[in-house]
């Protein structure tokens, strides 16, 4: 049974607001390396501080909730970012990650910050 836009839009909902004790709320970042892949439930190396989503979701568009999170330069500082994840409320829930992302290596000197956008779209069908 395909999902419907209603149920699209409630996910997303419930992903992106505190309905429950399982919703979207820091942004992990991390030094692993490896493909991004579905069946991710970490990050590959934790690096760092969680960052609590900086203000409120967005919920602007239809069935997309796009989330922000913000590193001052002394939480980046030394840290080689090779990925980041979203990651459910309570900062001690190990395998909680809804999102994770790849890439190579980016070095943080002590200078720069780091906000992170992202955005989860839920399409019905």
């Amino acid at each position: 049974m395909p999902m419907t836009q209603y149920g699209a839009q409630a996910t997303i909902w419930a992903i992106g607001s505190n309905l429950s004790n399982n919703y979207i709320q820091y942004f992990a970042i991390g030094s692993g390396s490896g493909t991004a892949a579905i069946t991710n439930v970490t990050l590959q190396n934790e690096t760092g501080s969680r960052a609590t989503i900086t203000g409120s979701p967005n919920f602007a568009t239809a069935r997309k909730v796009t989330f922000q999170g913000d590193y001052n330069s002394v939480q980046m500082s030394g840290i080689s970012l090779r990925e980041f994840g979203l990651l459910a409320s309570g900062a001690s829930l190990t395998g909680s990650v809804w999102a994770r992302e790849a890439f190579s290596a980016v070095t943080f000197d002590g200078t720069q910050e780091l906000q992170i956008t992202y955005s989860v779209d839920a399409v019905p069908g």
